[in-house]
């Protein structure tokens, strides 16, 4: 199994685009491109989790190199879904 990143939605609100995902980790850390030039901010929300410790970092890979459209997730574990709400343009 891999992490499933389902985008469920993306629509604009005014200049600012807007993608929600479902999604589904396997691994410690992941990370998404959201396909945005620059990630303005990020809201999530647990489905299933069983750490509450993650972390999520906008327009850096996980190990902290810029990356403008990147979402990194790290501290997750193997299981653990959440809603991703993505803000960028």
């Amino acid at each position: 199994m891999a992490w499933t990143a389902t985008k469920n939605l993306e629509t604009v609100f005014g200049n600012v685009r807007a993608q929600f995902y479902l999604l589904t980790a396997d691994a410690a850390t992941y990370e998404l491109d959201t396909g945005l030039g620059h990630v303005i901010h990020v809201a999530h929300a647990k489905k299933s989790a069983a750490t509450g410790s993650h972390n999520i970092s906008i327009n850096v890979t996980s190990a902290a190199v810029a990356s403008p459209g990147m979402v990194s997730i790290t501290g997750v574990v193997s299981g653990d879904d959440f809603w991703l709400t993505v803000y960028g343009r």
